[in-house]
């Protein structure tokens, strides 16, 4: 399980901003198991999403079930 450990002088502004980043990338990686449980921490602190995190998330689902319905229909 991943877990974020961050210096504890960080503001939470800039851990929101910092967990956001991580979303995308993780999910531009292809890692969307691992972008959700740090979404989860997010709304779990009463924060949210960057819309580019959620952009990319987005994205990245489409694509994933994209290829999941090609895979069914031409293997």
């Amino acid at each position: 399980m991943l877990q974020v450990v961050l210096d504890p002088i960080i503001p939470n502004k800039s851990l929101n901003e910092i967990k956001s980043v991580l979303v995308s990338a993780l999910a531009s990686h292809g890692q969307l198991s691992e972008a959700l449980l740090v979404y989860e921490e997010i709304k779990k602190a009463g924060h949210n999403l960057r819309p580019k995190a959620v952009i990319t998330l987005i994205v990245r689902f489409c694509i994933s079930d994209l290829y999941i319905i090609y895979l069914q229909l031409y293997n």
